[in-house]
C-alpha cells in the first residue's frame, strides 16, 4: 500500500514526459468519467488523459502498456451498455476533442472524420450537398462516431440503411501495444479477414478508434 502513492507519481510523470497536457487527477473530475449514461455500474478511473491528437492517444496507451494500466476509450459517454465505464484504478482516454471532419470525398460518398466528431454534425457538415449519416441512434445529437463505431449503434434508419458497421469502410486504430494501423479505406471490400468489421461494435476492447 505504501507504494501506491509512489506508482501514482510516477505513472503521472511518464504521461508529462510523454508531453500529454490534460490529464485529470481530481476526484470531482474524475467521477464525471466513472460511468455512462445508466447509473448502475461505474467504477473511478485513476487517471483521465483529454487528448487533443492521436498522436496523445499513442502516447497515453504506450504509458498505460509500459505501467501495465487497463485503458477505455471514451467519446460522450451516452451508451447505456458500460462500454464507457472504465476498471477501477485504469485510465480513460477522453477522445471528446478529436472532432474534427477531415475529408469529404462527395464523388464517392465517404468522408474521413476524428472520434470526437457528434453524430449529427457529420450529417450538418454533409447535408449542403445532399448527404445525411445515416446511423442514427437516439443519442444522436449528442454521441460521437467514435463512440458509434465502438457500439455499432444503430436507430430508426437502421431498417432501411443498417447500422454503423453497414457504413464504416475503413478506420484508423491504435493497438495496446501504441501501434497504429489503418483497416479498410475507400474501397467496400478489401481482400482478405474484415478485422474493420471486428472492430466496429469491440467497445474498445481491441484497440481505439482515431479516425473513421
Amino acid at each position: 500500500m505504501t507504494q501506491q502513492p509512489h506508482r501514482q507519481e510516477a505513472i503521472l510523470r511518464a504521461f508529462r514526459a510523454a508531453g500529454i497536457r490534460h490529464i485529470l487527477t481530481d476526484p470531482v473530475e474524475r467521477a464525471v468519467f466513472a460511468k455512462d449514461a445508466c447509473p448502475l455500474d461505474q467504477a473511478m478511473p485513476a487517471f483521465v488523459v483529454v487528448a487533443e491528437s492521436v498522436a496523445d492517444v499513442v502516447a497515453a496507451v504506450r504509458v498505460c502498456h509500459r505501467f501495465g494500466l487497463p485503458f477505455t476509450p471514451r467519446g460522450a459517454g451516452t451508451c447505456i451498455s458500460g462500454g464507457a465505464v472504465p476498471v477501477a484504478g485504469g485510465v480513460v482516454i477522453s477522445l471528446a476533442k478529436l472532432n474534427r471532419v477531415l475529408e469529404v470525398d462527395l464523388e464517392n460518398r465517404c468522408a474521413w472524420v476524428e472520434p470526437g466528431l457528434v453524430n449529427l454534425h457529420l450529417s450538418e457538415h454533409v447535408r449542403p450537398y445532399g448527404f445525411h449519416y445515416a446511423p442514427d441512434p437516439s443519442s444522436y445529437m449528442v454521441s460521437t462516431i467514435g463512440g458509434n463505431v465502438a457500439e455499432n449503434a444503430g436507430g430508426p434508419h437502421c431498417l432501411a440503411y443498417g447500422v454503423t458497421v453497414n457504413h464504416v469502410l475503413g478506420l484508423e486504430l491504435v493497438l495496446p501495444t501504441g501501434e497504429v494501423v489503418t483497416l479498410g479505406g475507400k474501397a467496400a471490400e478489401y481482400p482478405g479477414f474484415d478485422l474493420r468489421g471486428l472492430v466496429v461494435g469491440s467497445e474498445g476492447t481491441l484497440g481505439i478508434v482515431t479516425k473513421v
